[in-house]
């Protein structure tokens, strides 16, 4: 009865590439001085280091808005680009990997375009917002899910006379979206969909609010009042029901009251407004347990509904916060040395013009983090995902503290041993001999894997210089390190990175590869097969081009640039420009930058990056399998922005780099069995392989085998750098 998505490998992501690895010492060397290879543990104490003299700043700040320098412009095809009847008034630079994109891929409107706004699961019609209430699942023993009913589960909240009328997005934020649908002569729906609200809230405009059901009605209450179903008119500002099938009692808050006609036939339950109104409906699942019969939620397991401080219970809190309604919500962040304070500003309005503050409800990292731990509300967990508990936190603003590790080039001791120092040197010795295949050197290949190779280039040569190779050979290798970079960053490689504005972002334009010799049989921009929209376009470069892991391929870049710059400082001053313009791309902090989106892959909620882009909506939602690699991405450019002397950059890296440590070790990484986020079955494997939206994996994009999920530890731990 539950629908599902697909679970296998999906169209747009991950294939491999024509080049898998090098037989270079690279791994064995950085081993020699990394502490640990464990890449979320972070390390604290690092040595000072020498900042690089940059007499000639950027040509453009990060987060300004100044163009790309260096790349050829391209605009997508229709099939690949924004679908603008869904984007409204809003224009580029969009997002690519907010909560809510789903909304925003496709029709908008078919069975795979779900969102997951915790606590709830939404998927958007062409009259309606509906929301399901979803329960965690152990479907396989490698598969942990949120399961929804489409059908029976379905709660459709919207118009009951209407004019066809798609949703669009009306305006976002850090933490929400409002999605608006306009019915013409019979007025205006605009839906406020916020992460970690406890209720989502609907704001009519001359329109006739209807609200159905798939499951029986079980009982009826209006302001507190049992209530008869009857076909009759009822005026009230709250209306509770609860439903048969899966155990829910609901609530409807109005402002002003309403007058609501329940009927219990066809569909199984409704209620609806006769006459046209203006004014608010917030709607709030109040019990997941109401008779003790729900099958998911009644377990035992920690999903009850009491809350010792409110005698009504969990409804009680409901009713009390019902009236500071959430619109969106703003992060803000500033750093204090190694200090970094992150504030989620709530973005209230008062339905009833009291100072009654926000009620909204943090994930388990965020709870970590408070500084007000008096202002979250123990003794309730009716809302638990596969994500773990959503604590209820009261006010309009949360302030919560991070660490910030002072991550350096080298590791934080020496080595002292004599004879493990002269064979790290004569590892070095031999790998600074080493050279880019010719393919990656004119830049033919791939993104992904140049970066790769580009920032083990990057760490031979630190890790070279420390040991006291020979100057000479380090220039020659700096020599073939920039040769290698530049063909990206300057926009010359035969692959070539552009700038696409239809989205807003640096994509790969792809190639339609020929050996030998190495080349690209399309010839370039604007003819580029990674652009088309279509399955095999989003297949190349691992999906570069549809968004799919930017951070993981100019990480990469960053890092060699960082490392680069730090060792040749004459290199930064001129190339600062275009190294600037990818990390733009995947950390862009500002908001009034006309060219790339704020933040591209980081959900401030979620606590980690999200990696797939727009290839497709999943029923699954958003992903991201390598957080070593997003870890790595927020390394590199913190690592760039000491390199250049950058304190914004670098902060701005070392604060994203913190939270993805934080978000690897509560959600990817499982030390014990007792996990208070996973059950046992699944805490055994002791790690996660994907993490979707509403369905953690334990296996990599590449398959189930069991010997690739042998070395699911290796996904997570490919970075033996000083940071890990």
């Amino acid at each position: 009865m539950p629908s599902r998505a697909h679970e296998g490998t999906p169209l747009g992501g991950r294939q491999r590439s024509n080049y898998e690895s090098n037989k270079s010492l690279t791994w064995r060397i950085a081993s020699g001085l990394a502490v640990g290879i464990g890449v979320l543990t972070l390390l604290v104490g690092w040595r000072s280091i020498q900042q690089a003299d940059i007499e000639a700043q950027q040509a453009v700040r990060l987060g300004s808005p100044g163009k790309p320098q260096m790349l050829t412009t391209v605009t997508r095809t229709p099939m690949s680009a924004p679908r603008k009847a869904l984007w409204g008034d809003i224009k580029a630079p969009y997002p690519t990997h907010a909560f809510w994109e789903n909304f925003v891929l496709g029709t908008g409107v078919d069975g795979n375009n779900a969102v997951t706004g915790l606590p709830y699961i939404l998927q958007a019609s062409e009259s309606s917002v509906d929301l399901f209430y979803p329960y965690t699942n152990m479907a396989t023993k490698t598969q942990y899910q949120l399961g929804f009913d489409q059908v029976v589960g379905r709660l459709s909240i919207g118009c009951a006379t209407y004019e066809s009328s798609i949703h669009v997005v009306d305006e976002y934020s850090d933490l929400g979206v409002t999605l608006k649908h306009d019915f013409g002569k019979d007025g205006t729906m605009k839906t406020h969909v916020v992460q970690g609200s406890p209720y989502v809230s609907y704001e009519f405009d001359g329109a006739s609010p209807m609200l159905t059901s798939g499951q029986i009605l079980r009982a009826f209450r209006v302001d507190g009042k049992k209530a008869a179903c009857n076909a009759k008119g009822h005026t009230g500002s709250l209306f509770e029901f609860s439903l048969l099938q899966f155990d829910e009692t609901w609530r409807v808050y109005a402002f002003p009251p309403i007058k609501l006609v329940c009927t219990a036939s066809n569909p199984p339950m409704a209620l609806q407004a006769d006459d046209p109104y203006t004014g608010v409906l917030r709607v709030a699942l109040s019990n997941n347990c109401t008779y003790g019969e729900a099958q998911h939620h009644c377990s035992g397991n920690g999903h009850g509904s009491y809350v010792p401080s409110h005698p009504n219970g969990y409804g009680g809190l409901l009713d009390n916060h019902a009236s500071a309604m959430v619109t969106g919500g703003d992060v803000e962040y500033s750093f204090d040395g190694n200090k970094a304070n992150v504030n989620f500003k709530w973005r209230v309005t008062s339905l009833n013009k009291s100072s009654v503050p926000a009620l909204m409800l943090a994930m388990p990292h965020s709870v970590e983090m408070m500084k007000d731990q008096d202002s979250i509300i123990d003794g309730v967990a009716i809302h638990r995902s596969i994500h773990g508990v959503q604590k209820p936190v009261v006010g309009n603003t949360w302030e919560m503290t991070e660490t910030l590790s002072d991550i350096a080039y080298l590791a934080p001791r020496e080595i002292k041993d004599k004879d493990m120092l002269k064979a790290v040197k004569q590892a070095a010795e031999e790998d600074i001999d080493w050279e880019l295949p010719w393919n990656y050197q004119s830049g033919t290949g791939d993104p992904y894997n140049a970066g790769k190779m580009l920032a083990k280039m990057a760490n031979i040569a630190l890790i070279a210089d420390h040991v006291g190779v020979s100057k000479k050979k380090i220039d020659k290798f700096l020599d073939n390190l920039a040769s290698g970079l530049e063909v990206w960053v300057n926009g010359t490689s035969s692959n070539a990175l552009v700038y696409d504005k239809s989205w807003g972002g640096v994509v790969s334009c792809g190639c339609k590869y020929s050996y030998p010799p190495p080349k690209c049989l399309n010839g370039g921009p604007p003819n580029c097969p990674a652009l088309g929209g279509d399955p095999v376009s989003n297949g190349f470069d691992f999906g570069n081009g549809a968004y799919n892991d930017h951070h993981f391929h100019y990480g990469y870049m960053i890092y060699a640039a960082g490392g680069l710059a730090k060792l040749r400082p004459s290199w930064a001053k001129k190339h600062a420009p275009m190294v600037l313009s990818l990390v733009r791309d995947i950390a862009n902090p500002s908001s009034d930058d006309a060219y790339f989106p704020k933040f591209r892959h980081t959900d401030w909620y979620a606590g980690h990056s999200w990696a797939g882009g727009v290839a497709m909506a999943y029923l699954n939602g958003r992903n991201q399998e390598s957080v070593s690699e997003a870890f790595n991405a927020w390394y590199g450019v913190s690592l760039w922005g000491r390199a250049i002397n950058d304190s914004e950059i670098r902060d701005v890296g070392r604060l994203l780099a913190a939270m993805e440590k934080r978000g690897g070790q509560t959600y990817w990484q499982i030390p014990k069995m007792n996990s208070e986020i996973y059950p046992e079955e699944f805490a055994e494997h002791r790690t996660a392989g994907i993490i979707w939206s509403n369905l953690i994996q334990y296996q990599t994009w590449f398959g189930q085998l069991q010997w690739e999920v042998s070395f699911r530890s290796l996904v997570h731990r490919r970075h033996p750098k000083p940071a890990t």
